[in-house]
């Protein structure tokens, strides 16, 4: 079944979904082609995963739909876009848990958002943005980091820690933004921002264009403390690993910033940008198989660069040559060099 509904953004969403009879139609969000269902939960410390179907009747919430919606826009990308196809062997259900107020029974403020390997699904939390309970799952760009962590998890399985934990997080960071501006064909007005107005006191988790923007509490010695989020490897946070896993969540912003240079580089004869948000999901997620276990931001530009060669071969040598040109400029700027 299909239907075109509008979401939290009072945006129009045309989704597909199941339906059963018994003694009424009930509807509920699965689509079998996609593979994607959205669950609701109260508490997954108390309630068993993935939660409870989001029937219609009643009627489908705004935030419900969105985070529905946001899953679905996900699956089509890596399908479409990355021609993602998972093996029979893979379990790669596009399958999340939302935690929703809209539920009437679920009061609870978690603010966390997540992908389980384990369970192979995602949680998406709440919390209180501008006075109201708000699921993170409303969020493209958020819904879109944590199923790239199950991209990860999929292809390459970065390990959770230091450097290539901050790669993991950064690649999600990445394909986030790629998913959430994908519409928009003009790069110079895109948003560069992860988690817009969830994280403290309404900034956001990440911010591509100016990561430090972004500050974060982290406790060192015992002490709260302010840390801006890196741009250059200069500043690399040499962290223990139970302080963020060995810094994941703030080093991924020097990555991160090269991957921004790198999507508004421009052809100085034209100023017209080299690359669009196609080529370049493209471009990473070739790159993105390449890597292992242990690799770091090094291996993540060499696998680049090689995949470009390959990817541009078919350009006049100019414009090849112009594009290979760009990306080492973008990872030299933030001080990822060979």
């Amino acid at each position: 079944m299909q239907v075109t509904i509008r979401d939290y953004f009072d945006q129009e969403r045309t989704l597909c979904y199941e339906e059963v009879t018994n003694s009424e139609p009930t509807s509920y969000f699965e689509d079998t082609d996609l593979k994607v269902c959205t669950y609701y939960i109260n508490d997954y410390g108390t309630e068993a995963l993935p939660g409870r179907n989001i029937v219609n009747p009643p009627p489908w919430q705004p935030q419900s739909i969105s985070a529905y919606a946001n899953a679905c826009d996900v699956a089509v990308f890596f399908r479409e876009v990355l021609e993602y196809i998972p093996s029979h062997e893979t379990t790669a259900h596009y399958i999340s848990s939302i935690q929703c107020i809209e539920d009437q029974s679920n009061q609870n403020q978690n603010m966390d958002a997540w992908w389980s390997s384990d369970y192979q699904q995602a949680f998406f939390g709440q919390c209180q943005v501008n006075n109201q309970f708000l699921c993170f799952a409303v969020s493209q760009d958020i819904v879109a980091h944590e199923f790239t962590h199950a991209l990860t998890s999929w292809t390459t399985k970065l390990d959770y820690m230091g450097e290539s934990g901050a790669l993991d997080e950064s690649y999600a960071d990445i394909f986030g933004i790629l998913i959430a501006n994908f519409r928009n064909h003009e790069i110079g007005t895109w948003k560069w921002e992860i988690g817009n107005g969830f994280s403290n006191q309404g900034y956001a988790f990440r911010n591509l264009q100016q990561p430090d923007k972004c500050n974060s509490k982290f406790i060192i010695n015992g002490q709260p403390q302010q840390i801006n989020h890196p741009a250059h490897m200069d500043n690399f946070l040499h962290l223990s690993y139970d302080k963020d896993h060995g810094g994941v969540h703030h080093n991924c912003s020097i990555h991160n910033h090269a991957a921004y240079k790198l999507l508004i580089s421009q052809n100085n004869e034209t100023n017209e940008y080299l690359f669009d948000a196609s080529t370049v999901a493209v471009l990473f997620y070739q790159a993105l198989k390449k890597l292992g276990p242990k690799s770091g931001f090094t291996d993540s530009r060499l696998a680049i660069e090689n995949i470009a060669k390959t990817l541009f071969r078919g350009n006049p040598p100019n414009e090849k040559q112009k594009k290979l040109g760009a990306i080492a400029t973008a990872f030299d700027s933030v001080g990822i060099v060979i």
